[in-house]
């Protein structure tokens, strides 16, 4: 299609700004403004709002007013540079079927193409070797100027996509770009820079198919899959960081330093009455008064735009019994390996969306669109104090780096099971119906409305703490680890003279490893272990991660040996948990009777008999005189990991 010309408009004043942009969203309110389906340019004032019936077809946006401080001459610029892309190609099929890969991209190249403040790039590249587009929305006017002169701004980071079957988020993207390009959203062009995603999981999103998903409603003609061309679920992968997709998105969000991070699913699970929930993790030991923005003002902002747009919307919230409701509801945990969680870790505001997968497939659109828009409404009325918020509690954990031992970090979050409070909860009758196939009893829903009063855990604990350390020194020969640090952006820098550092040394006891693979890993599914407290020497070449830098947290949560989402529990460190000699049943026999002659050999042997797992187990038995011999290699369950507690750190490093 042909490139819009711009639109000169002249805007004399303020009050003639404001009132304009109000006619603006009452007509595209007004039954006319729904119907409209034709697509112009836009040459003059005149034009535009004679047009505005057919330009702005399909919305349901009622009419709100937008602060002063929003409408400035960037924002008039971005009025003046208005153009019409057309409908999005989901419009267009009328919210049947949802565009490929190609009609996206053909879509979004039309909006560039309409709108100067849009740009169509890529930031990587997919297991396949496909493209991953993304999308810059940043004012056309301001892009250029020298570094430090143009107002701060927040940065949100949008994907979609990230399971490909769960792709409605890509759809309303299109529409809130569409808006963009025609001039109607000139408070986020003024006032924010949007770094999209439309479809992560691109190489999912060609192997479309109706059957990829279960009990979801549209799109008609299929979607694609939850994992990558691997078949590894993106979204379990932020963490041990191992597809190029993940590593990609971790780069891109490590050079803009976003404010907000949005991650658009589409939920399985339970029946009730909201269009959509979402999560907004929340770290309680993480800066006090971003936790305080995001409780307090943002999801209460959000819950309440979303409801004067009509689309009914709650907190994310799993039954704890899902055959009697009234037991109470719990919220969505905060864990390193979701994308939300990770970024979690740099101070990025994150949400999850989850629109509901039995309404229609126009309805989770255009609720995940009200979502982005509630959203970023309160990212353009709050700007400064979101910008300072994020930023003040970036300082503060790294500031924490030198108070060795002092703030105790919590490594993953789950819902408080002992604390919740009485909610309504809009939802659907059901009933338990024993099936004639398995015998088991299972949740039937209907269609009769039933609103509960439940308790709601929605206070967050720990699922495990450490206290922060200055840093890690992690031994020379684990490079591949640090390879993996790096991936991360986390600054990983090396020893040039030996180093003497007061340390915890960690040795582990005990370790359980998952019987079945998860994402490709066995996994190390329980740990004990036992910590000293040395003076040691490390040598030239020792790897050293100061915590004092962006990614601190992030490093914290990839190497404490008990955090949930550890390197050590993706496997990273397997060969330390192997013999490193032959040990024979009969010498090792041979030398437990000798040992046994030795009082605290034996005393400590009685005592762990009174253990009858233990005592009924002779490899445990044997494990127990060996682990105390002197052929036991000194890296065998030793974690090559050591956690310094010492405020000074390496002054020669490079």
């Amino acid at each position: 299609m042909m490139r819009g010309t711009a639109t000169d408009l002249t805007i004399r004043s303020l009050t003639d700004n404001r009132t304009m942009l109000r006619s603006l969203r009452a007509i595209r309110h007004s039954p006319m403004g729904r119907a409209g389906r034709t697509h112009r340019s836009l040459r003059i004032l005149g034009v535009l709002l004679l047009a505005l019936p057919i330009l702005i077809g399909g919305m349901r946006r009622p009419a709100a007013a937008i602060e002063p401080s929003a409408i400035d001459a960037v924002a008039r610029a971005a009025i003046r540079a208005a153009a019409d892309p057309g409908p999005t190609p989901v419009e267009q099929a009328d919210f049947q079927v949802s565009p490929n890969r190609e009609e996206t991209i053909a879509y979004l190249r039309s909006v560039a193409a309409a709108c100067g403040h849009v740009e169509v790039s890529s930031f990587g590249y997919s297991t396949e070797g496909r493209r991953l587009p993304l999308i810059l929305v940043r004012d056309a006017a301001t892009r250029k100027d020298p570094p430090g002169t143009a107002r701060p701004k927040p940065v949100i980071l949008i994907t979609a996509g990230i399971h490909s079957g769960e792709i409605c988020g890509n759809d309303a993207l299109q529409l809130l770009l569409r808006d963009i390009a025609r001039g109607l959203e000139p408070d986020i062009v003024a006032n924010l820079d949007l770094l999209i995603v439309p479809i992560f999981n691109i190489d999912g999103h060609v192997r479309r198919d109706p059957h990829h998903r279960l009990t979801q409603v549209g799109p008609a003609d299929g979607f694609g899959t939850r994992r990558n061309a691997l078949r590894l679920d993106l979204n379990r992968d932020f963490a041990k960081l191992e597809t190029p997709e993940c590593q990609a998105l971790v780069r891109l969000a490590s050079q803009f330093q976003p404010h907000i991070y949005i991650d658009l699913h589409t939920n399985d699970g339970f029946d009730h009455q909201y269009e959509l929930t979402f999560s907004a993790g929340i770290n309680p030991s993480y800066p006090g008064r971003r936790d305080a923005l995001v409780r307090k003002r943002l999801i209460p902002h959000i819950l309440e735009r979303m409801s004067a747009e009509g689309h009914p919307a709650h907190l994310m919230a799993y039954p704890l019994d899902e055959f009697d409701l009234t037991q109470g509801l719990s919220a969505f945990g905060v864990f390193t390996r979701y994308s939300t969680g990770y970024f979690e870790t740099r101070q990025t505001i994150s949400i999850l969306s989850e629109a509901h997968p039995y309404v229609s497939y126009e309805q989770r659109v255009r609720a995940t669109l009200a979502l982005l828009r509630a959203i970023m409404d309160f990212a353009v009325r709050q700007r400064i104090e979101l910008v300072e918020t994020v930023a003040e509690a970036r300082r503060t954990v790294q500031r924490w780096a030198f108070q060795p031992g002092k703030h105790e970090i919590a490594i993953g979050c789950k819902a408080d099971p002992d604390r919740s409070r009485m909610i309504p909860f809009l939802g659907n009758a059901f009933d338990i119906v024993t099936s004639p196939i398995t015998g088991r009893d299972y949740a039937r829903y209907g269609d009769e409305r039933v609103t509960y009063e439940v308790p709601f855990h929605d206070h967050y604990i720990p699922v495990a703490t450490a206290t922060m350390p200055r840093g890690y020194l992690i031994e020379r020969a684990w490079g591949p680890v640090a390879a993996t640090l790096q991936r991360h952006a986390i600054e990983v820098q090396r020893l040039t003279a030996p180093f003497r550092a007061r340390v915890e040394v960690t040795d582990f006891t005990d370790v359980q490893f998952e019987a079945e693979p998860y994402q490709g890993h066995h996994r190390i599914r329980e740990l004990e272990t036992r910590v000293a407290i040395e003076e040691r020497t490390f040598p030239a070449g020792t790897y050293w991660i100061p915590l004092d830098q962006p990614a601190g947290l992030t490093a914290m949560h990839l190497l404490e040996a008990h955090s949930p989402n550890a390197l050590l529990v993706w496997n990273a460190f397997d060969t330390i948990f192997e013999r490193g000699i032959v040990a024979e049943d009969w010498a090792v026999e041979e030398m437990a009777w000798e040992m046994l002659s030795e009082p605290g050999v034996r005393a400590a042997y009685e005592d762990a008999l009174q253990d009858s797992a233990f005592a009924a187990d002779p490899d445990a038995r044997l494990e127990f005189f060996f682990q105390r011999s002197p052929y036991v290699d000194e890296g065998e369950r030793r974690y090559p990991v050591y956690r310094v507690l010492d405020a000074d750190a390496p002054v020669r490093v490079r």
